[in-house]
């Protein structure tokens, strides 16, 4: 049984608690969902605008359960960005308030979901994902976070994010109770709803970390909060053994995981009580799949959640499965005798400087901890230079030293530029095109 189908075990179980506080259990989700949803023939492409409340939960499970493909993008979203994913993949009239496409057979009969690779709709490409991808990763999760109906996580990522949606697909495959709310961690209601419904999980990107810290997250007096996870990114080494340290000692358990929207969510995981002795890992692979090194170091993961390919274009849905359970990460690392993997940049964050092959996430990383500050990012072009963006002024002297001493870079290739924001999509995953000016 899929996870978004009907349930009778768990009809009478409250299914999700709103930001209005209101209840709903199982039952009254699914019959939501079909009310919303009526007269939706089944294989229609399907848009939906989404935030984390119930009903973009209800009509969700719903388009999930009638076999509809959907396409989740934020409420947020620009609206011209809308219409333009609207026209390119549904193709609707534009009268129904939901975005139904027409059914048609030209759609892969395993198509059940659509999602940017980044967060955003920015861009249209759009990664498929089969009704076979959804369940086999949201099984997997289920097995290494032993998830049982107890949980209650709050939901402190987007919807539409594949990380913040694993956290929704997993906890409804095991009859728990999700806390809906659309307040960011720096609203005091969150942290009332934290309290108040007995919140027992939260999910983070290092950006959701970094605002962890600011809060003070690990003085706070939470007694039900027993699993941190942690995904989207690098987590810098102090903040995974501050977490992991502090989980410890307060019998909690804190997940550092590694996965992709090309594999659905989840790729690997590093159980909590090997945290402390592998600062930086990504860990294991999860339940049913495989890591190997490829391609001069890339990691190449092996699973049935790898999804179907893209889309970029209406006639990419009918596509047939073209990635046949293998993904090509685009990441470089290795693995240590013990079987735990390491990620040590992306293939498309290395430039050459000076005749030197340069890790920009490594060098942002070490900017980051050399200056106590996490809103500096870098970018690059090949032999022409470097750009170290931030949100604070930095003492040039000592970044031109970091350069030339550690990296073994002249001060005359690094440019810095101090900016307002650092650009970042509703998930909190820098947005690297959108800095300007870059070198090229």
């Amino acid at each position: 049984m899929y996870f978004f189908e009907r349930n009778e075990a768990y009809k009478d179980r409250i299914a999700c608690i709103d930001d209005a506080g209101q209840s709903y259990t199982y039952e009254q989700l699914w019959d939501m969902g079909d009310a919303l949803t009526e007269g939706v023939r089944q294989r229609t492409v399907v848009l939906l605008e989404c935030s984390n409340d119930v009903e973009s939960v209800a009509k969700y499970l719903a388009y999930l359960r009638r076999r509809c493909p959907v396409i989740l993008i934020g409420k947020n979203v620009e609206a011209s960005l809308v219409d333009a994913m609207r026209a390119t993949y549904v193709q609707d009239t534009g009268d129904d308030a939901q975005h139904h496409g027409d059914a048609t057979p030209d759609v892969a009969p395993d198509l059940a979901l659509l999602l940017s690779t980044s967060g955003s709709i920015g861009a249209q490409k759009l990664v498929r994902l089969s009704y076979d991808n959804l369940q086999s990763n949201c099984d997997a999760i289920v097995e290494y976070l032993g998830l049982t109906d107890r949980e209650r996580p709050i939901t402190t990522l987007p919807m539409e994010y594949t990380y913040g949606l694993s956290v929704i697909h997993s906890h409804l495959a095991v009859g728990a109770t999700i806390i809906l709310t659309n307040k960011t961690l720096f609203d005091a209601g969150f942290w009332d709803m934290v309290e108040r419904y007995e919140v027992t999980s939260m999910a983070g990107v290092p950006y959701t970390y970094a605002m962890f810290e600011r809060l003070r997250l690990t003085q706070m007096d939470l007694p039900h909060l027993k699993t941190l996870t942690q995904a989207g990114g690098h987590l810098s080494p102090e903040l995974q053994e501050k977490y992991a340290r502090w989980a410890e000692e307060t019998g909690r358990r804190f997940f550092v995981m590694y996965g992709q929207t090309e594999a659905t969510a989840r790729m690997s995981y590093l159980p909590p009580e090997r945290c402390l002795e592998k600062p930086g890992s990504i860990g294991i692979p999860i339940p049913g799949g495989r890591l190997e090194l490829e391609n001069d170091g890339e990691l190449v993961y092996y699973g049935p959640n790898v999804s179907l390919g893209y889309a970029t274009c209406r006639e990419d849905l009918a596509r047939p499965d073209e990635h046949h359970g293998r993904l090509e990460t685009g990441d470089i690392g290795y693995k240590d005798e013990e079987g735990y993997f390491y990620i040590t940049g992306r293939k498309k964050r290395f430039i050459k400087l000076q005749g030197k092959r340069i890790g920009l996430d490594h060098v942002q990383e070490t900017l980051q901890e050399n200056f106590a500050w996490d809103d500096i990012v870098c970018t690059g072009v090949d032999d022409k230079g470097l750009t170290v963006w931030t949100t604070k002024e930095l003492d040039e002297e000592k970044v031109t030293a970091l350069f030339e001493e550690k990296m073994g870079i002249r001060g005359r290739m690094v440019a810095i530029r101090v900016i307002d924001a650092i650009p970042r999509n509703p998930s909190g995953k820098v947005v690297y095109k959108d800095l300007k000016g870059e070198e090229s």
